[in-house]
């Protein structure tokens, strides 16, 4: 390329789902040059636009803002919850401040943005009976299109530097510090070299990584790859979790899910029907456990041994026994279903397993959200702390932009790049910039072949063997179809294949991580299932699994305890389907 574009920053935010949008208002609003990077649309791509569900734990039946019962039950009550939902692997002193935030700030921030939360004629938040998880904005399944949408135009209006459709590509380093990046903007054929005094990576989750994702083409793990190169430590990845209860056909509407979650208006959630029409699970029957995504998952694997389900359908959501007019008032998915010839108050609905949020991923200090480089700050879901919903990324997202604030203000100019790094990431960019050799595969050929080999080797159901043979299929791609994969044009503008040429080496990097950290955890917990090893462990592996590149580029795996100071599980060791987490 003849020229490298250079801008100048204090805060560079990468990601514009939430976190990150939430993360560059924050930090914009305390008088901070920000430049916001965002690989597709802001407010259009990512998974924020699939958070149908809001956070609303309440220790009460009463909405919190009248709860008078004592700070302590409160916090039982949560992180009871909280622990189960993040298989007891979870910051819990983080998950007791973001908890706050939700009642706090996040709810009263939106609705004065408009983005009104449901309520009553009497002016109370609808949520589900008797428990008070969950609430939505406007319908159940709506909520996280119409809060992007309302935090897309507030940043259009202000000041901040916008670079949609704009993928980051690498972090750069001086002297031990995260100084910037190198960022490809593929519909203009620009390439940028960002110089910032502290970068916030808010890149969210990575989950389209199999045949079957909650989330969009985004999702390549990227965000894991470019803090893992730069010399931070992941965390927890092996723990990804599944939906059970998205819908299977027709499969382009994979990211539909049917929630088993509490239903908001109602006592009743939905129900599980095997291939031969029996009753399987009941999501009413996980009162320990409010969002039973892993009891469902757990019921489907003893379903799929018993030949009456599979991983990609045979099996079936009910909500015959829902009242009508919540479903029809209150759940977005109604109207989809009705599409296809279909009546959520008398059909079953066919569901497929499909990839959702991870668990883990990279590791990052719940009090400032710095990662172990300075200079990189981490907020929502590319990080380890995260619980799930749009509260807690965006209280991530401020929390991330008050510590980028400080490091500003304690800098007197930014640190120089290494022009060295930036002329590497740019060979390395424009060498994908190739259209031979001509019976190569297209990026987007070799994207399905890898998700097609996780979908068969690496799903919820794994063991060694399989998890072998998914490490050795990456390598093969990476040995025989990298060398051959070309585009279909070298343009420098619009040129989707070329963003694609760039995910699928880091689908491969992250991949060959992932699944060496579930080669190293011997047991079964939550999102994670091995059935060499049906047990949930937690005298050995209640532990986090952390790795962090050698200087020779091999991977070094270790453990780390887990701080439990206000729930911890009360087996020691206990079959996987015995336990509620």
């Amino acid at each position: 390329m003849d020229q490298i574009l250079n801008i100048e920053t204090d805060v560079l935010v990468i990601g514009g789902g939430a976190a990150g949008a939430r993360a560059a208002l924050a930090a914009n609003d305390q008088g901070m040059k920000t430049t916001l990077v965002v690989k597709g649309l802001l407010g259009k791509s990512g998974c924020s636009i699939f958070a149908g569900n809001l956070n609303y734990f309440s220790s009460s039946n009463e909405d919190v803002s009248k709860d008078k019962s004592s700070t302590d039950d409160k916090v039982k009550k949560t992180m009871d919850f909280l622990g189960k939902y993040t298989h007891y692997l979870g910051d819990q002193e983080y998950m007791k401040r973001a908890s706050h935030f939700t009642h706090t700030e996040f709810y009263p921030w939106i609705e004065s943005r408009g983005v009104y939360i449901v309520r009553d004629d009497k002016g109370e938040i609808v949520s589900d009976k008797p428990y008070k998880s969950t609430s939505a904005a406007v319908q159940q399944g709506m909520s996280g299109s119409l809060i992007m949408d309302m935090m897309r135009k507030i940043i259009i209006r202000s000041d901040i530097h916008l670079l949609e459709q704009t993928t980051a590509t690498r972090l750069l380093k001086n002297n031990g510090e995260v100084v910037g990046a190198t960022a490809l903007d593929y519909v203009n054929g620009k390439f940028f070299s960002i110089n910032a005094k502290v970068v916030i990576l808010a890149t969210g989750h990575s989950n389209h990584l199999s045949l079957r994702s909650t989330g969009t083409r985004d999702g390549a793990a990227s965000g894991w790859v470019m803090a893992y190169e730069a010399g931070a430590k992941l965390k927890n990845i092996e723990m990804q979790w599944y939906h059970a209860s998205d819908i299977a056909y027709p499969s382009t509407w994979m990211r539909l899910h049917l929630y088993p979650n509490p239903l908001i208006a109602t006592k009743h959630r939905s129900q599980l029907y095997n291939d031969e029409g029996k009753l399987f699970f009941d999501s009413s029957i996980s009162k320990g456990n409010p969002v039973p995504y892993i009891m469902q998952l757990k019921h489907l694997v003893q379903q799929v041994r018993d030949g009456k389900a599979n991983l990609d359908g045979k099996y079936y959501s009910s909500f015959k026994h829902v009242e009508p007019e919540v479903l029809e008032k209150y759940f977005f998915q109604d109207s989809f279903i009705k599409k296809i010839n279909l009546n959520l108050k008398d059909d079953l609905i066919e569901n497929s397993v499909t990839w959702h949020m991870n668990v883990g991923g990279i590791d990052v200090n719940g009090d400032t959200m710095e990662s172990c480089i300075p200079g990189l700050l981490i907020a929502g879901s590319v990080g380890s702390l995260v619980t799930g919903g749009l509260p807690n990324v965006m209280y991530d997202g401020i929390i991330a932009a008050n510590t980028a604030v400080e490091r500003v203000n304690s800098l007197s100019k930014n640190n120089s790049l290494n022009t060295k790094q930036v002329s590497e990431e740019t060979t390395r960019v424009f060498e994908l910039l190739r259209i031979d050799p001509k019976k190569g595969l297209l990026p987007g050929q070799v994207k399905k072949i890898i998700r097609k080999a996780m979908w068969e080797h690496n799903n919820y159901i794994k063991n060694k063997n399989s998890l072998e043979k998914a490490l050795n299929e990456l390598i093969h791609i990476e040995k025989s179809l990298l060398p051959q994969m070309r585009l279909q044009t070298d343009t420098l503008n619009f040129n989707y294949d070329w963003v694609d040429a760039l995910d699928v080496r880091d689908m491969l990097e992250a991949l060959k991580i992932q699944l060496q950290f579930s080669l190293y955890r011997k047991e079964s917990r939550g999102a994670f299932y091995r059935e060499d090893y049906p047990n949930t462990d937690n005298e050995n592996w209640l532990k986090h699994v952390v790795g962090k590149k050698n200087e020779d580029g091999s991977l070094c795996i270790e453990t780390e305890p887990v701080s439990l100071p206000y729930v911890q599980p009360k087996e020691k060791f206990a079959s996987f389907f015995d336990v509620d987490y």
